[in-house]
């Protein structure tokens, strides 16, 4: 009975990585691919920033569900990031923590001031810039 058992479950492995080889590939980059779910999770923000539109505390904005998937999206929404943030609409100045987060670095780094001042240290890293 057991010797049954393993043959079926190998077969079934074999057949499930076997699918998965043949499967063909979407041809899209990892940008292209996140383009369309950055959009939503991007408009969803703005909606949801509405809600809370009065509060001056950043970790209310940046705790946002819709926020938390933009970060879920990892490295490949940091083109979209640094697009956003350089057009500077409304509180986009605070996508800077996202980047900041995706990317592993210690927002210490970029010194005090205004949240604004934090967003232009944080794009001049994007771009390079010293």
């Amino acid at each position: 009975m057991n010797r049954y058992i393993s043959s079926f479950v190998l077969t079934l492995s074999l057949a499930f990585l076997a699918g998965c080889a043949c499967r063909p590939s979407s041809g899209l980059s990892s940008k292209q691919a996140v383009a369309p779910e950055f959009e939503r999770l991007y408009s969803a923000r703005h909606q949801e920033c509405e809600k809370i539109r009065y509060s001056s505390n950043t970790y209310d904005y940046i705790g946002l569900p819709s926020y938390r998937k933009i970060v879920a999206l990892g490295k490949p929404a940091l083109p979209f990031l640094q697009q956003k943030m350089s057009e500077d609409r409304g509180l986009d100045f605070m996508l800077a923590f996202a980047a900041v987060e995706i990317s592993g670095w210690d927002k210490r780094d970029f010194g005090g001031g205004s949240e604004q001042e934090f967003r232009d240290k944080v794009l001049q890293k994007m771009r390079g810039s010293p």
